[in-house]
């Protein structure tokens, strides 16, 4: 889809597992499960690009990547020694992939958790809305530049660069980009480090392979993420950070649900 310049987005990925729920004989339970998800889901999307517009003035957290790795810039790091400008090598091409399936992996991940268990997919679900909302919070009180914007004369847009050296004036990758993420302050915390990530968490219990192929994921979103230029390693942390605070939160609900429907006397019947 990529090549032909169509972009990934979520409503494709959905339909297309619509197709397989019916052919599995479950097609009203996935609109019924699917339906409130995909509803806040895109309502998050379409708020998203609002946060952007509260007069905040953005933050620099530059500061911080350098202090944390000794006065250097991961992003430029790893440019200066992997990008060529001019030539389109295969990390480019694996970094935007990894970069752009930021929409559809978790809702593969969370098609194999609905497949299995509705309930283990409607916990993640949870987990997944509630940090995006509390990211939402952030982009709208502390917005952030990431390191393209902050360093345009130092740090290459790998991703437009590499998308106009392949398709010319036919097809411009920013299209797709800006369609995700109207927003270029939402760079910290990294939603994009945090979905796979946030997928692994919730793997691990049930599906410990695919919660291993998962984290292995999440470290290539990371590299590629800090290579392209959209984020800081420390937008990435903070987005783990999220990770952990959203499941703590879900998992808590669900625990302290569970003790009080113990608690509470069975009526009798008549």
């Amino acid at each position: 889809m990529l090549w032909r310049g169509i972009s990934i987005e979520p409503e494709w990925v959905v339909l297309a597992l619509l197709v397989i729920a019916i052919a599995l004989g479950r097609g009203l339970v996935f609109l019924a499960d699917w339906g409130p998800f995909l509803v806040l889901f895109f309502a998050y999307e379409a708020m998203r690009g609002f946060a952007s517009k509260t007069g905040f003035a953005p933050h620099d957290v530059s500061g911080l990547e350098r202090t944390v790795f000794g006065g250097t810039l991961p992003t430029l790091t790893l440019q200066h020694a992997f990008y060529h400008p001019g030539v389109v090598g295969p990390q480019d091409l694996v970094a935007m992939f990894f970069y752009f399936m930021h929409f559809p992996l978790p809702i593969l991940v969370g098609f194999v958790f609905w497949l299995q268990s509705r309930e283990h997919y409607r916990r993640f679900i949870a987990a997944l809305l509630l940090m995006c909302f509390i990211a939402f919070i952030t982009y709208l009180f502390w917005p952030s530049t990431p390191p393209w914007l902050q360093y345009p004369n130092d740090v290459h847009k790998v991703i437009d660069r590499t998308v106009q050296l392949l398709w010319g004036n036919e097809y411009f990758v920013s299209g797709i980009y800006h369609s995700f993420n109207p927003n270029r302050f939402a760079a910290f915390p990294s939603l994009h480090a945090s979905f796979p990530a946030l997928a692994a968490v919730y793997a691990w219990r049930r599906y410990r392979w695919l919660s291993i192929g998962l984290i292995a994921w999440s470290i290539a979103v990371l590299a590629s993420i800090v290579y392209l230029g959209e984020h800081y390693v420390v937008d990435a942390l903070a987005g783990y950070v999220y990770v952990a605070a959203a499941a703590i939160l879900v998992e808590g609900f669900v625990r302290m649900r569970a003790r009080r429907a113990k608690a509470t006397p069975a009526r009798p019947s008549a």
